[in-house]
């Protein structure tokens, strides 16, 4: 890759990222970027202020690509300013789950993932919306949000407070798990749902590994529906998610679209790449095919299905 120059922002309340000395951060960046010719200015910010940095970023003239350090609700922020601008994104892994830069192939361990930014390469990649919300890995309803939401009312620390938090109250929503009621319109005609969670990804997700997609680039979401309701069918089905097992049972629907339209009576409660939204009660879900410019690792530097 010839010259070029980043600006990294990195989210210093980002779960992994509160582990690791803004020094080392800052150093392991410095050195991995100069090491292939380019430069690179680091500043650590708070959650709170992280969109106003990747702005002031993206529309510094003198910056050819930002580098996003987070997880991946700071990842699909930058995704959203950066995408239409034609300058790349570098997804620095700093979550609990870093979906993204793992359908990117970027190793989550720090120094191994500034080496593979470095030698990287500009590429097009897929940005999905819903309305006018973009999102990069998942738009979701029923079971995730529930989870997400009593995830954020306890007071947890680093990564494994998080962790925690989210498997305590992924269990009591599996106890009583939602009904999302909607009406769903993929061009084929419009149907009702009733499900305890409807699932649409930026590209399908792959098999074998956690839920992500293996391609950025496929240009179709993914459409997942849960139709039981049962606690332990449901409970099974969580139990196989980190193999990507759970694709294949019976309870699950599976299909894909370019263009998705929901609505119900009432405003929709979902997550949007692992944050809370509310939304109306019309949701039209696209796909914009190459319309988010990425820095991809080579191959030989990638890691696949971790």
């Amino acid at each position: 890759m010839q010259f070029m120059r980043f600006a990294a922002v990195i989210n210093q309340d980002a779960s992994t990222m509160k582990g690791i000395s803004r020094d080392r951060i800052a150093g392991c960046l410095r050195d991995g970027f100069a090491a292939r010719d380019h430069s690179i200015s680091t500043s650590f910010v708070a959650g709170r202020e992280i969109k106003a940095a990747l702005q002031a970023a993206r529309d510094d003239e003198k910056t050819d690509a930002v580098i996003a350090g987070g997880g991946d609700g700071t990842i699909s922020m930058a995704a959203g300013l950066m995408q239409g601008t034609g300058k790349a994104l570098a997804v620095l892994p700093g979550g609990n789950m870093n979906l993204f830069a793992r359908s990117l192939g970027i190793p989550l361990d720090l120094p191994a993932a500034v080496a593979a930014l470095a030698a990287g390469r500009p590429m097009a990649a897929d940005i999905a919306f819903a309305n006018d919300r973009p999102f990069i890995h998942e738009f979701s309803l029923g079971l995730h949000p529930e989870v997400v939401e009593l995830r954020d009312r306890e007071a947890f620390g680093a990564r494994l407070g998080k962790v925690v938090a989210t498997m305590r109250s992924l269990w009591r929503v599996l106890l009583r798990p939602p009904r999302v009621r909607v009406w769903l319109d993929d061009g084929d005609g419009e149907r009702a749902v009733a499900a305890a969670a409807l699932a649409i990804s930026n590209n399908p997700f792959g098999e074998g590994h956690l839920p992500y997609a293996d391609r950025v680039d496929g240009g179709v979401l993914g459409v997942y529906i849960v139709h039981t309701l049962n606690p332990a069918e449901l409970a099974a089905i969580a139990a196989r998610m980190s193999t990507g097992g759970w694709m294949d049972t019976r309870d699950v629907e599976a299909f894909t679209a370019t263009t998705l339209r929901l609505t119900r009576d009432g405003p929709i409660k979902a997550a949007i790449d692992g944050e809370l939204a509310r939304m109306p009660g019309s949701v039209t879900v696209r796909i914009a095919p190459g319309a988010l410019t990425v820095i991809a690792p080579r191959e030989e530097d990638a890691v696949r299905g971790q």
